[in-house]
């Protein structure tokens, strides 16, 4: 299963080396969103990053994915759909089956959340569920240490963890991440045993 980490929706200081920290630990992939953000500020971002971390970047911006030579770009619900002239992997986010199977057929890899609610509570994770979720599809939202062995046996390829990763961390105080880190290496410890 790939461990995917969602970045905060805006900068911060020590970003850049908290990002590549994480991939020194084994983060699999990053999905590089930043609300309404400048392309310069990102451009800024990037630059900080290794170049051999690149690779391993999904943004919302098209022509820095292409220039930086990022993994690919990320369609966020109520975006315009891709017009077929992308570069790389494409990602797209659905929050319910039908959205699903819809999405299935234009994205690479398809973000799969409950919105509003629960895995735990979700009725959209039965059989029916269980048939259309595979390797392309990956858990978004509500992912606990606790959960993570529930979402493996629905066949999701992938998690994506944001609010488990940031909670207990203010990016406008600090500038120890050192419990950020402990945290992600429990979580990728926990991914690698499934």
């Amino acid at each position: 299963m790939k461990l995917a980490v969602l970045t905060k929706p805006t900068f911060f200081v020590e970003e850049d080396k908290i990002i590549t920290r994480l991939f020194d630990e084994g983060l699999d992939c990053l999905f590089l969103y930043k609300e309404y953000a400048h392309p310069q500020f990102m451009e800024r971002l990037l630059n900080l990053i290794p170049k051999k971390y690149h690779k391993k970047i999904y943004t919302c911006n098209n022509r820095l994915m292409q220039e930086y030579r990022m993994a690919g770009t990320l369609f966020t619900p109520g975006s315009n759909p891709p017009m077929g002239n992308e570069k790389g992997k494409l990602v797209g986010y659905a929050s319910n089956l039908t959205h699903l199977k819809e999405l299935r057929k234009t994205y690479d890899i398809v973000c799969f959340g409950p919105l509003g609610r629960t895995f735990y509570q979700s009725a959209e994770l039965n059989e029916i569920g269980k048939k259309m979720i595979n390797k392309n599809t990956w858990a978004f939202g509500d992912i606990d240490e606790a959960n993570l062995k529930r979402l493996t046996n629905y066949g999701f390829g992938g998690v994506i963890i944001d609010e488990l990763m940031w909670s207990n961390f203010d990016s406008c105080r600090s500038t120890d991440y050192s419990d950020l880190i402990d945290r992600f290496k429990r979580i990728k410890k926990a991914v690698d045993r499934l």
